[in-house]
């Protein structure tokens, strides 16, 4: 089975993919997107099989799926290994994906950045209004691609509002992420893991916002609950997350870079 995923390193929802894989021990080809410097999720080649515009993609054998929640599903159905979506937790663990995607971790992780530096504001800015000009370029050169680089602009500008203007929900999001924590801590206390009493799909992206939540110094949230503080111990050391190489911190070189690239590549 040729198998190629395409994700982007830091991206929460290629996580999501990577660490489902590792779970499941699957062998797969890796191609990083830079989604920050050179906008490679706006090249045609990529559009054209993601119209989104957005990571993660799986490519099994031609079979493409590009949403990370389906990738959960196909991948646990498709490979060997444990079954992480067992018929007696079926119903718990649905339930649990439905309150982790219902969350908007963007608008969590965008509002924190832009709440702790002017400087991040004016590069998001920059980074959405370059991600707009280039789409009109592609879309002048790439005719048949059209309906996708229009439905990607109008996202964008769905993102200033939600992210950039005094309408920005940061205020919500975080207040949400303080409950999804106090959900999971109360799970976790009736069994071992976030769904059931054995690891599952739901323990694939709890971990995940878990990790998030390291990276953009909520961890506070973690350490200050002592049953979600153990589990995030115990998923943290799993060999599958060192396997899936998952971030909870950009290098400041690699940052710096990004940064540069909002302010003023075009």
């Amino acid at each position: 089975m040729a198998t190629i995923l395409y994700s982007n390193y830091s991206s929460y929802y290629s996580m999501i993919a990577r660490l489902c894989l590792a779970e499941k021990q699957a062998a797969y080809d890796l191609h990083d997107i830079d989604i920050h410097i050179k906008l490679e999720q706006l090249a045609p080649e990529y559009v054209a099989m993601q119209p989104n515009m957005t990571v993660p993609v799986l490519d099994c054998d031609g079979n493409i799926i590009a949403d990370s929640r389906l990738i959960l599903h196909f991948v646990n159905e498709h490979f060997g290994g444990v079954d992480l979506f067992p018929a007696v937790d079926a119903e718990a663990i649905e339930r649990s994906l439905e309150l982790h995607y219902a969350f908007s971790i963007e608008d969590l992780t965008m509002g924190n950045a832009l709440r702790k530096s002017p400087i991040a504001r004016i590069a998001l800015g920059r980074g959405l209004a370059r991600a707009s000009r280039r789409c009109l370029l592609m879309m002048k050169s790439h005719p048949e691609l059209k309906d996708a680089y229009t439905k990607k602009m109008a996202l964008e500008e769905e993102r200033k509002r939600l992210i950039l203007s005094e309408e920005n929900n940061y205020a919500q999001m975080q207040q949400r992420a303080i409950d999804l924590c106090d959900m999971l801590e109360a799970q976790l206390s009736q069994h071992q893991y976030a769904a059931s009493a054995q690891y599952s799909l739901a323990d694939v992206v709890w971990t995940i916002f878990l990790a998030r939540l390291t990276m953009i110094k909520f961890d506070h949230l973690i350490a200050e609950r002592k049953n979600l503080s153990d589990y995030w111990q115990r998923m943290s050391t799993r060999k599958s997350y060192a396997t899936a190489n998952i971030c909870t911190k950009i290098p400041a070189s690699k940052l710096i870079q990004i940064i540069f690239a909002l302010l003023f590549r075009s």
